[in-house]
């Protein structure tokens, strides 16, 4: 780069060009605030209604399955976004959940949606209203207005070096020169010299600068470029292994690994017709650890959740790999899903389980004392009239059963000859 002292033009001409500088800020300032005002608005209005329709299928799930617990999970999600400031969630039911700052309701602007039904999206099954937080909208138009003024600041620097053009003859020319460079600049010509015929004698001044800036970004272009390719594909790597690695998280139960219940409500509906469509045995196994509230009231959950996990691994040593799956269905509850099983078979597979975990499942306690568990389970098998919903229903009836009728058993219990 040139290292001859810097000659200012503008320095000459300020004071004839100052009043236009003035009134052309204004006007450009005043246009892109206004214009900036709009897109806030309209991308803020944007924001909340991604959140909402983010959320409703979920609120959608939990209303029809009255779990209070996710609805007011839901809402704390979206209590995060910042520009919500208070949610009220109401059902046709009539029951009511609410969360956020109660004081915004008579000052902010509320925003309400139409909660489907998970069956039928025509279906209304609530209402979920948003009280938007207006001082979020205001503080990022502030913030907008100072990147205006800014830019503004920016321009007015180019609006003194094109009236310097126009006012000085011998500054015409390399303009156009320049102009008619950057306009026919195509994409495999970045590596093209800018090169200005001057009259001698001008010193160094603002045009050997713009020229000088406009080979430095030409080199940056040219690096950039080269790694591009990549760089991208580096951060694509990676945002495919975190997607991955969250939807693994949304879908295990994080003590015992198995699924959650959530995987199970989105999976087994096309578990169920898969065995329809090609007719074939599809079987539940409801388990349950028998006298379970009994070991945390005694011994702590510390001792239950190992005896969760132990019991889920005695479980997983039964399956299939890449057929069966099972699902911590909530609390000391687990459903194993068996394809391609008929009644007989799941009901040895659960027997196996229930014998393992009776003969092999304690744990020694640091007093010596020795602590055994047993489990009961609930067999039933799909038929042609089922649902998921009464598929399960009929296998938490025969663990019902099962634990009625002295625990430490499976049911219904299956005649080897059949």
């Amino acid at each position: 780069m040139n290292k001859q002292a810097l000659q200012s033009i503008a320095s000459l001409l300020i004071r004839r060009v100052f009043k236009w500088v003035i009134l052309c800020v204004v006007c450009i300032s005043s246009l892109q605030a206004w214009l900036n005002y709009r897109a806030i608005e309209e991308n803020f209005e944007m924001t909340v209604n991604d959140v909402a329709h983010a959320h409703l299928p979920l609120l959608s799930v939990a209303i029809w399955d009255i779990e209070a617990q996710t609805i007011q999970k839901q809402i704390s999600l979206m209590l995060k976004n910042p520009s919500i400031a208070y949610v009220s969630i109401k059902a046709s039911t009539g029951q009511q959940f609410t969360g956020g700052n109660i004081n915004h309701l008579s000052g902010g602007q509320h925003m309400v949606f139409d909660i489907p039904a998970p069956a039928d999206a025509r279906m209304s099954i609530g209402k979920v209203e948003f009280v938007v937080d207006k001082t979020v909208l205001r503080k990022e138009l502030l913030r907008s207005f100072v990147i205006v003024i800014i830019e503004v600041v920016v321009l007015s620097v180019f609006i003194f070096v094109a009236v310097v053009a126009i006012l000085r003859q011998d500054l015409e020319r390399p303009m156009r020169e320049l102009a008619d460079f950057v306009k026919n600049l195509q994409a495999n010509q970045l590596s093209s010299k800018l090169e200005l015929r001057r009259k001698p004698g001008n010193g160094y001044n603002e045009i050997d600068l713009v020229v000088d800036g406009f080979h430095t970004m030409q080199d940056s272009l040219q690096k950039h470029i080269a790694n591009q390719d990549a760089l991208v594909a580096e951060r694509t790597s990676q945002l495919e292994a975190a997607m991955k690695s969250l939807k693994q998280l949304s879908i295990t139960d994080s003590l015992t690994a198995c699924y959650n219940r959530l995987l199970f409500n989105e999976r087994m509906p096309a578990e169920i017709q898969r065995a329809a469509r090609y007719q074939r045995h599809l079987s539940l196994v409801f388990c349950d650890i028998d006298f379970f509230k009994k070991v945390n009231d005694e011994y702590g959950h510390a001792i239950g959740d190992h005896v969760l996990l132990a019991f889920a691994q005695s479980l997983a040593k039964e399956l299939r790999v890449d057929v069966d799956w099972v699902v911590r269905y909530g609390g000391e509850e687990f459903i194993l899903v068996l394809p391609e099983t008929n009644l007989h078979a799941a009901w040895e597979v659960a027997e196996r389980i229930r014998q393992q975990v009776a003969q092999h499942l304690y744990i020694r306690m640091q007093d010596g004392n020795i602590l055994r568990v047993t489990a009961s389970f609930g067999v039933a098998e799909l038929q042609v009239t089922d649902t998921m919903e009464s598929l399960v229903q009929r296998a938490d009836e025969w663990l019902y059963f099962a634990k009625s009728h002295g625990r430490n058993q499976v049911q219904p219990i299956v005649d080897s000859t059949t």
